[in-house]
């Protein structure tokens, strides 16, 4: 057994805490979770990772080593459908082992619940989902624009640009000591990966522009915008953990906001996917047109033996914008 694995959880789950806070407060721009409710959320599973962690060193069977084995196996993994299918493979394989290892461990899991509702803002509170072993997620979507008005009947003059055709994209990202991430882009797709392995956490940004300039691609006039843009969307979040394992991905518009994430706190895994079609149609000044754009990003944080790992895809990218007086 290699020597990480026999670092006291006590050691590794303070050192991930400082890790996972410090990443969260440079994430101000698309991190949902606090700072305060991660400290509260530590505080509240501390004895039952304790729990936990003398059950799973007293395994005799071998059982807990293949897991730790096959956790490994999938952090080699780079791209989220491979990383999709294994990690079902390994919550199917090991379900009834750790089955029994919470039964041992005799948890009220209700009581437990409410506490860690309690730690998030009401608004999130409510829509967290638990899965087994205390993990959970959370899906949050918005769209912050009504319709816009019917389009006028088109003149002549006015312009209308298929995007795809000219959008320019780019992949930025940092990595936390062992992890690692991937990106891709082009017409019309923009995809993020991001995964984290052993101790550490990743996080990967990506953005779709428009690439019209004013004056340039079109002249610098009274005229508005009309913006049509359609593209499936699929996230998924997968947080693997003896300790605390978390990882989000996000993906946002001129209009709306995506953005789901998982969290391990105990035992186990927790996992979210959403599978959607994003619609909008707005008008916005020439002046703004740079507002027009995609934006995706995903996070993982890991801590002692761990395999979190998000992605979000934007794919089958419609997206037109076009003159109106």
């Amino acid at each position: 057994m290699k020597k990480y694995f026999a670092v006291p959880i006590k050691l590794v789950v303070t050192c991930a805490a400082l890790l996972l806070l410090c990443n969260v407060q440079a994430q101000k721009n698309m991190a949902a979770v606090s700072k305060a409710t991660v400290e509260k959320i530590n505080a509240i599973v501390k004895p039952l990772r304790e729990q936990a962690d003398k059950l799973l060193k007293e395994d005799a069977t071998g059982t807990y080593k293949a897991y730790q084995g096959d956790v490994l196996a999938l952090n080699k993994m780079k791209n989220g459908p491979e990383k999709s299918k294994a990690t079902g493979e390994i919550m199917k394989k090991y379900a009834g082992f750790f089955k029994n290892v919470w039964s041992n461990m005799k948890v009220d899991e209700k009581a437990y619940q409410v506490q860690i509702r309690a730690a998030f803002p009401a608004a999130m509170a409510e829509r967290i989902t638990f899965q087994q072993y205390l993990n959970f997620s959370y899906t949050g979507s918005s769209n912050s624009n009504p319709a816009p008005p019917p389009a006028p009947a088109p003149a002549p003059e006015n312009k209308c640009i298929d995007v795809c055709s000219i959008a320019a994209g780019e992949i930025t990202g940092e990595g936390k000591l062992i992890a690692a991430g991937a990106g891709s882009y082009g017409n019309c797709f923009l995809k993020v990966n991001s995964w984290g392995a052993v101790v550490g956490g990743n996080d990967l940004y990506g953005s779709l522009k428009n690439n019209i300039s004013i004056p340039g691609t079109l002249p610098a006039d009274s005229r508005r915008l009309r913006v049509r843009k359609s593209f499936e969307l699929k996230q998924e979040a997968v947080a693997f953990a003896l300790g605390f394992g978390f990882s989000e991905t996000r993906v946002s518009t001129y209009q709306a906001n995506e953005y789901i994430y998982a969290m391990a706190p105990v035992l186990f895994a927790a996992s979210k996917t959403v599978t959607k079609t994003i619609n909008e149609e707005y008008v916005i000044e020439k002046a703004d047109v740079g507002k027009s754009i995609i934006k995706a990003s995903a996070n993982s944080m890991v801590y002692l033996l761990s395999g979190s790992w998000s992605y979000s895809d934007c794919t089958n990218i419609r997206w037109s914008i076009c003159e109106e007086k």
